[in-house]
């Protein structure tokens, strides 16, 4: 390994002591720039054309990857190339050089580990004035962002539904993106879904990568033709002896637009009100207009966080101040999950995977 290591970092000197510093450094802003043109929109358009090419994902991820790495490997390689007194010097920096490189590579590497590990169940109770007696307790179990993929497989969705159909719940909940790009295997992921077991059923809303695959209506008549529904702008009123669930589903709210246009019609007065919205910045909006209950999903709880850190070391704090678990409002509940898959990088650190289990309670 550190052979190898060493065999690099001279030949990066050799480039830059044959008279082409220009040209390798020229090579090393391409690369940089590309990995960032790979996190744009743009370009995951642009790649989305070729999205039936074997390990385009990887492709993709690589750019990710080389952001991670490239800072610390131009630091590695200005320490050896650096002008020194004798051979035992070079050495320490090789080793300084060799640190200041695998760190990173074993941060990554370990949080690719974890994102291979099986989910875990995350359980929270949801406090909502006067519950009637008859939705006290009920169980809701929460599947999130599975982004169906090279990066996450069907038989990590199959042992995710085992592990949901456990706890036995009484309404099951599919909050959006469960693949990721188009030709990701849409069929598979429903078809896993449709596993799920509750007393009454399984309902479920849309996210933003449907829209990025567009596949919308694929997804509703898939789901359909499996016994699930997707609820797009509208609502299904379950009852509970006398006692009425009314739970509504959006599609991903664009940041562009004002938020839960006409969901407020959605409502009933005489039922305890749940809204299903994949990306949880909705929630100031849906309280306002008399939601009880918001569930959402979207941020991966940051997918990679140093929250342990500092609380503002989340990238999901990017785009939204709700990134994980509850938040209250003025007697409503924002519940949001981590969710199963990842984006970009197949990698999680300082998160988990996770089948959510919601629980209603009398506050």
């Amino acid at each position: 390994m550190m052979a190898a290591f060493e065999l690099l970092l001279s030949a990066m000197a050799a480039l830059a002591n044959a008279g082409i510093a220009r040209g390798s450094t020229a090579l090393w802003i391409a690369l940089t720039a590309w990995s960032t043109l790979s996190l744009s929109r743009a370009a995951a358009d642009a790649v989305s054309l070729f999205e039936w090419l074997p390990g385009v994902e990887w492709f993709r991820a690589s750019g990710v990857l080389w952001f991670a790495i490239s800072l610390p490997l131009w630091i590695a390689m200005r320490m050896w190339t650096r002008p020194v007194e004798t051979d035992l010097v070079r050495r320490r920096l090789m080793a300084q050089g060799a640190a200041v490189v695998m760190a990173p590579g074993a941060g990554i590497g370990y949080a690719i580990h974890r994102s291979r590990q099986d989910a875990q169940i995350r359980e929270c109770t949801i406090p909502v004035p006067d519950l009637p007696a008859e939705l006290e307790g009920l169980r809701l179990v929460q599947i999130s962002d599975i982004h169906l993929s090279s990066f996450f497989s069907r038989d990590q969705l199959r042992r995710v539904v085992d592990q949901a159909n456990d706890l036995r719940a009484d309404l099951a909940l599919v909050t959006g993106d469960l693949i990721t790009v188009a030709g990701d295997p849409l069929h598979e992921a429903i078809a896993e879904l449709a596993r799920l077991r509750a007393d009454r059923g399984v309902l479920g809303c849309l996210g933003n990568h449907e829209i990025v695959a567009r596949s919308e209506r694929e997804t509703v008549r898939m789901g359909a033709r499996r016994g699930m529904r997707f609820l797009r702008q509208e609502a299904e009123c379950l009852r509970f002896g006398c006692a009425r669930l009314n739970v509504a589903g959006v599609d991903y709210q664009r940041k562009q637009r004002p938020y839960l246009t006409g969901a407020e019609s959605l409502l009933r007065a005489d039922a305890v009100n749940l809204l299903l919205s994949h990306n949880p910045d909705v929630f100031p909006v849906a309280a306002a207009q008399g939601w009880n209950v918001t569930v959402a999903g979207h941020t991966h709880g940051g997918q990679i966080t140093l929250e342990y850190l500092h609380p503002s070391l989340n990238p999901a704090r990017f785009y939204t101040p709700f990134t994980y678990g509850l938040y209250q409002q003025e007697g409503h509940s924002l519940f949001v999950t981590s969710g199963l898959g990842t984006v970009g990088i197949p990698a999680r650190f300082g998160t988990q995977a996770e089948v959510a289990l919601l629980r209603l309670v009398r506050a």
